[in-house]
């Protein structure tokens, strides 16, 4: 075997090791918090093959519930319901695949979309000045 040969197998070898703990320590982080209020969400490790979660319940007597963490991405799309309390909930799931997408609350303007809309407001006054 060349010397080339042996560089060549010792990086695949290398990348196919690198490729088996990457999976395992680049796992997709959640936040995770059960149906009770209030919901203080916490960082959570998922399984392979499960995505970010939040599941929102809605009762007959149009309460609502919500739940974060990490849900197997079959059930993504599926309805399902729960009993919290006894009452039965009909749960919605909305699955994000990047870390820590399921924040609690909504998310802020992102700063870049704010000084557009900030510049488009100024363009349209600037340009309303111009036409009288």
């Amino acid at each position: 075997m060349g010397t080339s040969s042996i560089f060549l197998c010792g990086l695949f070898l290398c990348g196919a090791l690198g490729g088996l703990t990457s999976s395992a320590q680049g796992r997709l982080r959640c936040y995770t918090c059960s149906f009770a209020k209030p919901c203080d969400p916490v960082p959570t490790e998922c399984q392979d093959g499960e995505a970010c979660g939040i599941s929102t319940g809605i009762s007959e007597q149009s309460e609502v519930i919500q739940r974060k963490g990490c849900l197997p991405k079959a059930q993504c799309a599926l309805p399902g319901h729960v009993t919290y309390w006894s009452h039965t909930y009909a749960l919605r799931h909305r699955c994000c695949e990047q870390d820590l997408c399921n924040a609690a609350g909504p998310p802020p303007l992102p700063g870049l979309l704010l000084t557009t809309l900030v510049l488009l407001a100024a363009g349209l006054a600037w340009g309303g000045h111009l036409l009288h």
